[in-house]
């Protein structure tokens, strides 16, 4: 999935309900057949890169991950969903929360640092931790969780010309993986702290 600019000229008013809507696209929303792996299953191991190292989700086998694709920069939605994970992280008692991480993968590298990513992350709680990676490394992880993310940009065309000033369109889910690393679910951005946690208990 390459970064296409999303051209046209709008207002203010009318690109911000564009936006969050397409925030809030479900993966159900895309082509079959844009998502999943080779065998259309949804999910599976990958690597990318946090401050601390390199991270697979199979480094968590034995606990329950949730996983988010989101951006620093995004300032509404991934803000949100942000608060809603440490709201569920919090609900969690200290054995529970022993068992259970959380991933936040960055499609945004260019301005995501290592450093700026885990220090996002960790103003939320320390369970979590965010990773990045390439390009292709973060796309081949969006097409195996059938995730969306797509560059918006107003009357440019060229992604040199963008600088440091621009935002994506993404889908928001919650990903829970279990203890062996299978998805098992992908909650809605509306989903509550209460539900997301007892979506976990039920795995722990």
């Amino acid at each position: 999935m390459s970064r296409k600019i999303v051209l046209g000229s709008v207002c203010a008013g009318a690109l911000f309900v564009l936006g969050l809507s397409a925030f809030l696209l479900s993966s159900s929303d895309l082509p079959s057949d844009q998502i999943g792996g080779e065998d259309g299953k949804l999910g599976g191991d990958f690597t990318l890169r946090s401050y601390r190292g390199d991270v697979s989700l199979s480094d968590y086998e034995g606990d329950v991950v949730m996983l988010y694709f989101g951006f620093t920069s995004c300032t509404e939605v991934c803000s949100l969903s942000m608060n809603v994970i440490r709201r569920s992280l919090e609900k969690l008692a200290p054995a529970e929360l022993e068992k259970v991480r959380v991933l936040l993968v960055s499609f945004d590298p260019a301005r995501d640092t290592l450093k700026e990513l885990d220090e996002y992350s960790k103003q939320f709680h320390s369970r979590i931790v965010g990773v990045t990676g390439t390009e292709q490394e973060i796309d081949a992880v969006i097409n195996d969780y059938g995730a969306f993310y797509q560059l918006a940009g107003v009357e440019l065309n060229d992604f040199e010309k963008l600088n440091n000033d621009y935002a994506f369109r993404h889908s928001s889910r919650y990903y829970i993986i279990d203890q062996r690393g299978e998805l098992v679910d992908a909650m809605r951005h509306s989903s509550t702290a209460n539900e997301i946690v007892a979506r976990i208990r039920t795995l722990i």
